[in-house]
């Protein structure tokens, strides 16, 4: 702390005497503080941080990491409640990042689901003819055109129950304050609704899904296009299943919160391999030591995982936020009544 006031003194000797200007003593000062930052972040890493040499197989890690759902590659992590929890409990001390973070995904999904309803009520209305009305008032389940109309309404449906929902969840949230809000989102009641619109997009997805191969298998009647359907569905999982092990990581190794997983002096020299082996042994020893949830949507990340990578008590990161936020006040409060004295 005496070496950065020093030399923040310095600059500021440097400014009075013309060898710096205004702007390059504000990018000097500035580099000098955040050299600061960086050595404090090499000091919090400390227990918390993971070596990067060795790591361990992506099978043993899908097979001990991953939940059922994970397994099957068909719904990420970032529609359960386990995601939305350690949201929660590693922005405990930084409300603006919680309510940016929670506004940024339902904004981002209130858009999707939106282009989802204009296109799926598109092809509805181009794909379903009399035909498939025909079917579904004699209700024969056997015909293709009869699930045609009622998966292609489901799609409609679900697109617009998820607008709905987000557009609910946002007004709930605007006018909860920064102080409150991560007590209000931590709780049941809420993390309830706030899994409402993932559980509608989630098969407003999959419904979409199946009414494009349900439209072009009945236009074509060929059996081209329902090969062409299964390497649809094949493609989907294959680029879902991609995403499960970076987001498990983001979970059970800690990425959430502000203390590095991997500490920067070593960060600096691994390769990206070592990066992804050294996160993936870190999650894996949380799903160890702690377990996982049972693989359903609703189900909750296992207490001693949140309290470990997130609690004030023994989190560093809380502490230099705290610490760094005094630091900057205390600057600013000397330059202010420096500025009142001249």
């Amino acid at each position: 702390m005496a070496s950065l006031a020093s030399e923040i003194e310095k600059l500021a000797e440097l400014k009075a005497k013309g060898v710096l200007t205004d702007q390059e003593f504000t990018h000097a000062k500035a580099a000098v503080i955040a050299g600061d930052d960086a050595s404090d972040a090499f000091e919090e890493a400390g227990d918390d941080a993971i070596p990067v040499k060795g790591g361990i197989g992506y099978m043993t890690f899908w097979s001990e990491a991953f939940t059922l759902l994970e397994k099957m590659g068909n719904i990420p992590k970032d529609h359960n409640l386990e995601w939305r929890q350690h949201l929660a409990c590693s922005k405990q001390y930084d409300a603006a990042s919680l309510r940016d973070g929670l506004s940024s995904t339902y904004e981002t999904e209130i858009i999707f689901a939106a282009l989802m309803l204009g296109v799926n009520w598109t092809i509805f209305l181009s794909a379903v003819d009399e035909d498939a009305y025909e079917a579904v008032r004699q209700v024969e389940p056997a015909k293709a055109r009869f699930w045609l109309v009622v998966v292609g309404w489901l799609s409609i449906v679900f697109s617009w129950l998820v607008i709905g929902a987000v557009y609910l969840v946002l007004v709930m949230l605007a006018p909860v304050s920064d102080t409150n809000l991560p007590a209000f989102v931590r709780s049941s009641s809420v993390t309830n609704c706030l899994m409402i619109p993932n559980v509608f997009i989630v098969l407003m997805f999959y419904a979409s899904s199946f009414f494009f191969a349900l439209a072009v298998c009945v236009a074509s009647d060929s059996g081209v296009m329902l090969g062409l359907s299964a390497l649809m569905f094949a493609l989907m999982v294959m680029m879902l299943q991609n995403f499960m092990t970076p987001m498990n990581i983001a979970v059970n190794a800690g990425c959430f919160s502000d203390t590095p997983a991997i500490a920067p002096r070593d960060l600096a020299t691994c390769t990206p391999g070592d990066v992804d082996a050294a996160l993936r042994r870190k999650a894996l020893a949380t799903v160890r030591k702690h377990g996982k949830p049972s693989g359903l949507l609703f189900s909750s990340a296992p207490p001693g995982a949140l309290e470990e990578l997130y609690s004030g008590a023994s989190n560093p990161a809380a502490r230099s936020v705290r610490r760094r936020g005094r630091r900057v006040f205390g600057m600013k409060k000397r330059g202010a009544v420096s500025a009142s004295i001249h």
